[in-house]
């Protein structure tokens, strides 16, 4: 006589089916922890990116789900009976990668946020001058550290942070590090890459849904920056420097700069700690008479000029001449340096375009000047201030157009 085989309670048989939602439970558990700590100190963000994620691992359960039923209640069973043991032990194997690789990477979907995903954090390197490294990232080619330190109150305080920094540069294609005046973690885990996301929403899932918190943390963020190192041999031409945040007399957002890119000049462009009111003045005098100047060249150099344009470029040439010629004491030797420099290469330039204008041929020296311009002189009403303050740091000291020019393309 046999017995007849107990069936399974039916509590046990639910949960044969429904345990895959153990793994789903455990996946809406790992969303607003991964949330978080990607956006610390930003709420609405974390909030948005868990909803991304809860949403993103529901739909990607299901066929999940299919396919360890399949596995747990057909195949393995099935092996099983048939005394197939290593089939058995490879199928149950293979269940637990599917639920490894559901974990792992099922929220994926949701996590489309440019720039950030290949970002790993590594070790941080010591440094001195008062500086302490907080945070650091490598992204491919591409290493960013986030320091804590003061902001520097003198030239020696600048030169000393910045070849701080260039003292532990890493082997990288890109190379920046930040230094923060705080070590706060809402602060000093956002990297650089992050801050260019939470400046341009629309590269995110999530639009402008955030957009007034996304804004005020990268204010937050930048109002906590110093100043920061630069090393890159992509850019052409290479930059090697550090950047000292400054806020010009408008307000506007500046920079101090300490370039390395000529050996052992080491060239300070970083504001003098007894610069003069009249000094300051003129100084802001050549900032806004350049910026004249190269809009009334843009202007002339339209096709076709606006009308008057020629006549607008030489009047404000001949009061802006005037009016420069008058320099402090300190800054006689950029006035007869660098401004004359760029006001007789414009001269040139203009000279050739009043030529053209009465039907002479003025192309080849228009040529060559216009070009010297771009390569030199373009963009002098931005940097400006920077080469007046290299000139009053180094009294005496004689400057080419092509030492006075990288700190062009370094800032900018």
């Amino acid at each position: 006589m046999t017995a007849a085989a107990s069936k399974p309670s039916r509590r046990r048989r639910l949960a044969q089916w429904i345990w895959p939602l153990g793994l789903l439970l455990i996946a809406w558990l790992i969303t607003p922890l991964r949330a978080g700590a990607t956006y610390p100190g930003m709420p609405c963000t974390a909030q948005a990116d868990t909803v991304f994620g809860l949403a993103s691992y529901t739909i990607l359960f299901i066929p999940t789900a299919a396919l360890l039923l399949l596995l747990s209640r057909r195949l393995i069973p099935a092996a099983v009976g048939r005394g197939l043991r290593a089939w058995a032990a490879g199928l149950s194997i293979l269940g637990l990668v599917i639920a490894i690789v559901y974990l792992a990477f099922g929220g994926v979907s949701a996590d489309r946020r440019p720039l950030q995903a290949g970002e790993q954090s590594i070790s941080c390197p010591s440094l001195g001058a008062g500086l302490r490294a907080l945070h650091c990232w490598r992204s491919g080619s591409t290493i960013e550290m986030n320091a804590d330190g003061p902001r520097p109150l003198d030239v020696a305080g600048v030169q000393s942070m910045a070849s701080a920094l260039q003292a532990t540069k890493q082997d990288a294609t890109l190379y920046e590090a930040f230094v923060l005046d705080t070590a706060d973690t809402s602060v000093a885990n956002y990297s650089n890459a992050r801050l260019f996301i939470l400046q341009r929403p629309g590269l995110t899932d999530f639009g402008d849904l955030c957009l007034g918190e996304h804004q005020a943390k990268a204010r937050e963020v930048q109002a906590h920056r110093v100043g920061f190192y630069r090393y890159s041999v992509q850019q052409s031409p290479p930059v090697d420097a550090f950047f000292l945040q400054d806020t010009a007399s408008g307000g506007e957002l500046g920079y101090e700069v300490i370039d390395f890119l000529h050996g052992q000049l080491n060239l300070p462009y970083v504001r003098p700690s007894d610069l003069q009111p009249a000094e300051s003045d003129y100084l802001d005098r050549v900032t806004s008479s350049m910026a004249t100047l190269n809009l009334d060249l843009d202007r002339e150099t339209q096709s076709p000029s606006p009308p008057g344009a020629l006549a607008a470029m030489r009047q404000d040439f001949q009061r802006i001449t005037a009016d420069l010629s008058r320099a402090p004491m300190r800054l006689i030797p950029y006035r007869d340096g660098r401004v004359q420099r760029f006001l007789q290469n414009y001269d040139l330039i203009l000279t050739a375009e009043e030529s053209a204008a009465q039907g002479q041929s003025g192309q080849a020296i228009h040529s060559t000047a216009y070009q010297e311009h771009r390569r030199y002189f373009y963009q002098e009403a931005r940097v400006a201030r920077l080469i007046g303050y290299l000139y009053l740091q180094q009294p005496g000291q004689i400057f080419t157009d092509d030492e006075l020019s990288t700190v062009n393309w370094a800032v900018f």
